[in-house]
């Protein structure tokens, strides 16, 4: 069964500050006015995928890439690309090893350059990161993960083990990311096509009943949402929305069963 989502009608316009907007600073843009990046041991090295090409490339033990912020920030977001289940990596904030945990951080839905097997692209181990994919299935996405914690200076990312994985860059003033890593009954959820112009499809990898479909904007804004949703396939109607970056949250009896990322291009 398919259900047309209409993504449009009336979007509340919200007057956003400038310091509250998310912000996206790559691995590869050097010192800005709010971020330095410090690099040790790797290089940057593209591997086919645009939006984020290139990567700074950390492969075995003790590779590092430091974030110095001008103005202490709080809950900064950093990105990585294509980790497997043999990389690993650990996360200190401000000198002191910070683990990775369901209550300490949280990663959002991947977003898939190329062909990236299951709903999940990273995960949480033992305080560590570490990718969900093995070498064979291969990970060809990218991911953010937030860090839970306020007046941040520096963020320390270092790869302690693996054969390789990229790391993107760092975003501050973003929207806590929120039900991604604690799932429950997981249901992997894609988007077609992505980035959507006009109509496109939300295909489920099983059936929902009676659930609810919400998306937000990327500064955690609820733009649209619909009930009663069933099926495995839900139609997806561009309608009005500005081009930009979307979350999809679909829940069922009140917990959230999948997510998925939604690009909306002209």
């Amino acid at each position: 069964m398919k259900r047309r989502l209409l993504l449009s009608v009336a979007i509340i316009i919200v007057s956003v500050a400038a310091n509250a907007q998310c912000y996206y600073m790559p691995s590869n843009s050097g010192s800005n006015d709010s971020v330095t990046y410090l690099f040790t041991g790797g290089s940057f090295q593209s591997y086919g995928c645009a939006p984020i090409d290139p990567t700074y490339w950390i492969s075995g033990n003790g590779m590092t890439c430091t974030m110095n912020f001008t103005t202490p920030e709080n809950n900064p977001t950093f990105r990585v690309w294509g980790m497997n289940t043999d990389d690993y990596a650990t996360v200190h904030v401000n000198g002191i090893y910070y683990p990775l945990t369901a209550t300490s951080a949280a990663y959002d839905a991947k977003v898939v350059c190329g062909i990236s097997p299951g709903p999940d692209g990273v995960m949480f181990s033992n305080g560590q990161l570490v990718g969900a994919n093995n070498n064979s299935q291969g990970n060809y996405s990218y991911q953010d993960i937030q860090i839970f914690s306020n007046n941040v200076s520096t963020l320390t990312v270092t790869g302690t083990a693996g054969l390789g994985w990229g790391f993107a860059g760092v975003s501050i003033n973003c929207p806590l990311i929120t039900g991604i890593n604690n799932i429950s009954n997981n249901i992997q959820a894609s988007v077609f096509p992505n980035p959507l112009v006009g109509n496109g499809t939300l295909t489920l990898h099983k059936n929902v009943s009676g659930a609810r479909l919400e998306i937000f904007n990327q500064f955690g804004q609820l733009v649209r949402s619909t009930d009663n949703i069933s099926g495995k396939n839900i139609e997806l109607s561009r309608n009005n929305l500005p081009p930009g970056f979307y979350f999809l949250k679909l829940s069922q009896q009140h917990q959230v069963v999948a997510v998925s990322k939604l690009i909306i291009a002209d």
